[in-house]
C-alpha cells in the first residue's frame, strides 16, 4: 500500500519517471510525504494548481473521519491497509500502513523507485477500465486496486496492499535489506508483521473491496445531492430573509411619514440592487389632468425623465401609459416592433433601452395611483421571478403613495374648508403667525382684511342655502383671482372671510397705500352680479373690508384679527 499524497501533481511525476528514470526526480520527501494517515492533518499539504480536482471535492460532503475508522478496522481484522485515492493522487481517507512501506521501502531510493512503478502499473489499469487490479511490486509485496466508478465517471480508486502472497522469502528481503541499507533485524521484524493473503482468496477480496467502493460512491453521491439541496434552500431563506429585511425597512420608512420621494428611491434602489440588469421606475398618476410625473427612476437618464414627466395616459402611450389606462400589465417585449412604442423610439435609444414591463399600481378601491415598470437593455420576456417581484413591490409602492395620499387628505381636510377649498380658520392661524415672523425678518409690512358678504341672509332666505353656498364658492374664486400666489384668503366662517396680504413696503404709508388698493379691487370685484345659474342673478351683494396694517409681532394673532373685525364692522356701519 502507498501513500498518494503529493506536493505536486502524482501523474506528473510518475509520467515524468518513466519517460526519465532520472532519480532526481524521485529523490527524498520533496515529493511525497510519509505520516500516519490517521492522524495526520492532510490540509497540512494540499496540492498544488489545478491538483485539487472536482473528484476530490466529491468527497468535500464526506464523513471522512468514520471513513478513516472504518478503514483502520479493515486493517485491524484483514490485516491489509486500505485508502481512498483521487485521480490526482490526494489521499481521500486510509488506514495506517504497514511499517514495512513507512519505516523502510519509502524511505530508501531504491526501494521508493520501485514504490512507484507498483503505483503506476496499478493507476494505469485503473485508467484502463479494468475491474480490479493485482501488482506485486518488486519489493516483494503486492497492492492491489479497484476503481470508484459515480454515473459512469471514474472519480477515484480504492487500494488495498502491503501483504504477501506466500510465506516471505528470507534471502530476498535480506538482500534488499543490504542493498538499501536497512537494519536487516528490524527490517526482517517489519517484514514478519505482514500478513498472507492466498491468491486464490484474492477475487472474493476483491469483490467485498470493489462493492465496498461502490458503497461509499453512493453514499457519498447522496451526501453531495442532500447538501446541495440543504444549501440550495439555505440561500433561498437566506436571500428571502434579506428580502423581508429590506421590505420592512420600507415599510418602517413609510410608518415614519417620511417623503414619498425617498420611500420610493428606496423601493427603486433595493429591486435595483437585486437586478442589476434592469432599470426601475415609478411613475404617479395625477388624476385630475390624468397624466403621468415621475416618482422614482434614478438609474434613467434625466432627460428621458423630463420627457416622460406630464406625458398623458392612453391605450397606446408606451408601457406605462396604456398600464395606467387600463390597470392591466403592459409588456413591450421589444420595444422597437411594439405599436404603443413607436412614437417614442427616440427616447427609448436615448435612455438604451430595448424592454419595458409595466404594472399599474392599484389601491384597494380599484383606482390607479401610477405604474412601476421594469427596463431592460435587450430585447425580452418577463422571467417568473421578476414578474413576482414587481408585483410584490408594485404592492409596497401602493402602501407608500395611499399612505401619502391619505395624510395629504387628513391634511387637507384638516387646514382647508370643505365648501369652498380655501384655508380655514386653523390654517390662517398658522399662516398669520408665519407672516408675523417674515415680517419681523425683512421689516416689511403685512396687512389683514377682514371681510364680511352684504346682504348674505337675504339670499339664503330668498334662495335656499343651495344658492347661497353657490354664492360663496363665487365669491371664494373672485378672492384669489384679485391676490398674489404668495398671499393667503382664507374662509373665517359662515360669510367671512379673511384676505392676508405679505412682502408690502417697509414704509408705513405706502404700505398702507397697497393695501387700500387691494381693497378697493376686492370691494369692486365682490360686488360684480353673481349669476348662479341660468335663473338666479344675484346683484345685490357687496362687501364690507376691515383692514389692519403691521408689522412683526408687536400684536397677537388674536388681536390683529379682533383689530381687523373692528375695522369692518366700522365701516358696515357707515353704510
Amino acid at each position: 500500500m502507498r501513500n498518494f499524497l503529493h506536493r505536486r501533481k502524482f501523474y506528473v511525476v510518475l509520467l515524468a519517471y518513466m519517460d526519465d528514470k532520472k532519480s532526481h526526480l524521485i529523490k527524498g520527501s520533496s515529493i511525497v510525504q510519509m505520516f500516519d494517515p490517521l492522524s495526520a492533518d492532510w490540509n497540512q499539504f494540499p496540492p498544488q494548481g489545478d491538483a485539487f480536482s472536482k473528484e476530490t471535492a466529491f468527497f468535500n460532503n464526506a464523513d471522512l473521519h468514520s471513513l478513516n475508522a472504518i478503514f483502520n478496522s479493515f486493517l485491524q481484522v484483514m490485516g491489509v491497509a486500505i485508502a481512498l485515492i483521487d485521480l490526482k493522487g490526494k489521499v481521500i481517507a486510509s488506514s495506517k500502513w504497514q511499517r514495512a512501506c513507512i519505516s523502510f521501502h519509502r524511505e530508501a531510493e531504491i526501494t521508493q523507485q520501485r514504490c512507484y512503478e507498483s503505483d503506476l502499473q496499478l493507476s494505469q489499469h485503473m485508467l484502463e477500465g479494468k475491474n480490479y487490479a493485482i501488482y506485486r511490486c518488486k519489493n516483494g509485496l503486492t497492492d492491489c486496486a479497484t476503481p470508484l466508478i459515480v454515473d459512469g465517471e471514474h472519480i477515484a480508486n480504492l487500494f488495498i496492499g502491503q501483504f504477501l502472497l506466500d510465506h516471505p522469502d528470507e534471502a530476498f528481503f535480506v538482500a534488499q535489506a543490504q542493498q538499501a541499507g536497512f537494519t536487516q533485524t528490524e527490517y526482517m521484524a517489519a517484514i514478519a508483521e505482514l500478513p498472507i493473503i492466498k491468491e486464490a482468496a484474492l477475487p472474493a477480496l476483491l469483490e467485498l473491496v470493489n462493492a465496498l467502493a461502490q458503497q461509499i460512491a453512493s453514499l457519498c453521491k447522496a451526501n453531495t445531492k442532500n447538501q446541495l439541496i440543504i444549501s440550495s434552500v439555505e440561500q433561498q431563506v437566506h436571500e428571502r430573509t434579506r428580502e423581508l429585511q429590506q421590505q420592512n425597512n420600507i415599510l418602517s420608512m413609510i410608518s415614519r411619514d417620511e417623503p414619498l420621494t425617498d420611500i420610493l428611491h428606496a423601493l427603486v434602489r433595493l429591486l435595483e440592487a437585486e437586478h442589476p440588469d434592469v432599470y426601475c421606475s415609478i411613475l404617479l398618476l395625477n388624476t385630475a389632468t390624468q397624466t403621468l410625473h415621475t416618482g422614482a427612476a434614478p438609474s434613467l437618464p434625466e432627460a428621458y425623465n423630463q420627457a416622460l414627466d406630464g406625458v398623458p395616459i392612453g391605450p397606446t402611450i408606451g408601457s406605462c401609459g396604456a398600464a395606467a389606462f387600463t390597470g392591466k400589465v403592459c409588456y413591450a417585449e421589444d420595444i422597437f416592433t411594439h405599436p404603443n412604442w413607436q412614437a417614442y423610439l427616440e427616447l427609448a435609444k436615448l435612455a438604451g433601452v430595448r424592454a419595458c414591463w409595466s404594472q399599474p399600481i392599484i389601491n384597494s378601491k380599484g383606482e390607479v395611483l401610477g405604474t412601476f415598470a421594469l427596463y431592460h437593455c435587450q430585447a425580452t420576456i418577463p422571467t417568473t421571478t421578476l414578474l413576482a417581484k414587481i408585483d410584490a413591490y408594485s404592492h409596497l409602492a401602493e402602501v407608500a403613495i395611499s399612505r401619502h395620499l391619505s395624510t395629504k387628505t387628513i391634511r387637507h381636510l384638516a387646514l382647508y374648508d370643505g365648501l369652498t377649498d380655501l384655508p380655514n380658520r386653523t390654517y390662517l392661524y398658522e399662516r398669520l403667525e408665519y407672516a408675523m415672523a417674515q415680517s419681523t425678518r425683512n421689516q416689511q409690512y403685512c396687512a389683514l382684511l377682514f371681510i364680511d358678504l352684504n346682504n348674505f341672509k337675504l339670499v339664503n332666505d330668498c334662495y335656499g342655502h343651495s344658492v347661497g353656498d353657490a354664492l360663496l364658492i363665487e365669491a371664494a374664486k373672485r378672492l384669489l383671482i384679485q391676490v398674489r400666489k404668495t398671499d393667503t384668503v382664507a374662509r373665517f366662517g359662515g360669510d367671512e372671510f379673511i384676505v392676508l396680504l405679505t412682502e408690502l413696503s417697509n414704509e408705513l404709508a405706502l404700505a398702507e397705500q397697497q393695501a387700500q388698493l387691494i381693497t378697493a379691487k376686492l370691494k369692486v370685484e365682490l360686488r360684480q352680479p353673481y349669476q348662479l345659474n341660468t335663473a338666479t342673478l344675484i346683484d345685490y351683494c357687496s362687501a364690507s373690508i376691515g383692514m389692519v396694517v403691521f408689522q412683526g409681532n408687536q400684536l397677537t394673532t388674536d388681536e390683529l384679527l379682533q383689530a381687523a373685525d373692528t375695522s369692518m364692522y366700522s365701516e358696515k356701519n357707515l353704510r
